[in-house]
């Protein structure tokens, strides 16, 4: 083809060049050659080259000769102006600057993971609460992409923590095992519906609930309500069927909204199915994790995390988790129900807020 237009062009030059008077047939035949070279040399260069010439017309120096007038243009004009050509080549990002950016919000990431699995670990919460808020409101992630990271968050928060409640029999494998068949069923909804339906309305109703549950344990905390009576071993009696509903709203919530399911689970057992907060905390993470093993992956199979600061996440969440378990193990009832109620409080005012 490259051949071809060469001919052609050179056909078409052929009688002007005869009509010259110094036409030669030696110089004719240099133009052809370095016409030709001109044309192959994009095709070896790169692979496109070739495609890019086959369905060009068959008039290929005249597009030479028209991005040649164009550089030299662009050249005339930066030499013209020297500055206005040196703040638009600044103004383009460099390679090392993006890869600084790049690794500088990695590093916000891991804090932000670091802090909220600490927190999660601690409380029984999973982090997520944290975890969407600051990465919005932070590193200008987008909401879906927040929900999406922040599922990922929630596994690595519950599988470093709910170690050390597992150890020391804080966690009851019955009740953790009857919440997480349940809210294996609807975690998966959620987590589809996130990119479906606008949560705002939701967000400010769950907000709302948490205040006023947060109000509750706070108010048991120094014994002002006797609801449920707390006492060791709870998950091993408790009834199978309002365990099941219960593991279904978590579920749902969970994936729509990105939580790590604390935050439903948490006050409901010690509430209602009288719980202690370290054996609700524990029992929690470990319920929690089947459910956001699904979470994760139907949001990353939808594209809804970022992937760019995901693993610096994991890696914070990792770290935090464990150390927050440890320093729940060593803590006081009171004071772990104090500490879980003024941060449900403050979350339940983020999300009417949001």
């Amino acid at each position: 083809q490259e051949l071809r237009c060469s001919d052609e062009w050179f056909a078409s030059m052929s009688p002007r060049l005869r009509t010259h008077p110094r036409s030669t047939a030696p110089i004719a035949a240099l133009i052809g050659t370095l016409a030709a070279g001109c044309l192959m040399a994009p095709a070896f260069i790169a692979p496109s080259g070739l495609m890019f010439l086959s369905e060009a017309p068959c008039t290929p120096p005249r597009s030479f000769i028209g991005r040649g007038r164009a550089a030299l243009r662009a050249s005339v004009a930066a030499a013209r102006n020297p500055r206005k050509a040196a703040a638009a080549q600044a103004a383009v990002p460099s390679i090392e600057q993006a890869e600084k950016t790049s690794f500088g919000r990695g590093l916000a990431a891991m804090a932000i993971g670091a802090v909220a699995g600490a927190l999660g670990g601690s409380l029984g919460l999973g982090g997520g609460f944290l975890v969407v808020p600051a990465l919005t409101s932070l590193l200008a992630v987008e909401p879906r992409f927040s929900i999406g990271t922040s599922a990922a968050v929630v596994l690595a928060v519950s599988c470093a923590a709910c170690r050390a409640y597992v150890s020391r029999g804080l966690a009851s494998p019955r009740a953790a095992a009857i919440i997480a068949v349940a809210a294996l069923t609807t975690a998966r909804i959620g987590a589809t519906t996130t990119s479906k339906v606008n949560p705002k309305t939701l967000k400010k109703v769950f907000g709302g609930w948490l205040i006023i549950v947060s109000c509750l344990i706070g108010a048991k905390a120094f014994g002002l309500f006797g609801a449920g009576t707390s006492f060791p071993g709870a998950g091993e009696v408790a009834p199978v069927l309002p365990l099941l509903g219960l593991g279904a709203a978590t579920g749902f919530i969970s994936g729509l909204l990105g939580v790590g399911g604390g935050t439903v689970l948490v006050p409901a057992l010690t509430l209602g199915f009288g719980f202690t907060q370290p054996e609700a905390q524990g029992c929690a993470l470990l319920g929690m994790i089947p459910p956001a093993i699904v979470s994760t992956y139907t949001h990353w199979s939808k594209g809804n995390v970022d992937k760019g600061i995901v693993a610096y996440a994991v890696a914070g969440a990792l770290m935090g988790g464990v150390a927050g378990s440890m320093a729940a193990a060593h803590l006081p009832e009171k004071a772990l129900r104090i500490a879980f109620s003024v941060v449900l409080a403050c979350v339940g005012v983020k999300y009417l807020s949001s």
